[in-house]
């Protein structure tokens, strides 16, 4: 489902006028506010040490290593496997 679509059905608002109430109300983008669930659900899994970083990647909707790299390096300054690494010390 498109943003377009979800703010429609759920908030009978345009995209754009969600994505402005959305951030007066959060202080962040929907899409900053998606990216920083997906982080949080990342390292909780890379945490567990039972998964790859591909299919953590996979799972949480980043689609790829490389998007979920550079989101973490956002994130946390620090790559996947350097967060899965300090996790299991």
């Amino acid at each position: 489902m498109t943003l377009d679509e979800l703010t429609e059905a759920a908030a009978r608002l345009s995209s754009r006028q969600f994505s402005r109430a959305f951030r007066k109300e959060t202080g962040q983008t929907p899409a900053k506010a998606v990216e920083r669930r997906r982080v949080e659900a990342a390292g909780l899994m890379l945490e567990e040490g039972r998964h790859s970083v591909e299919s953590v990647a996979y799972e949480t909707g980043f689609g790829d290593r490389e998007r979920m790299r550079r989101a973490f390096l956002r994130s946390y300054g620090l790559p996947p496997q350097a967060v899965r690494r300090t996790a299991l010390l």
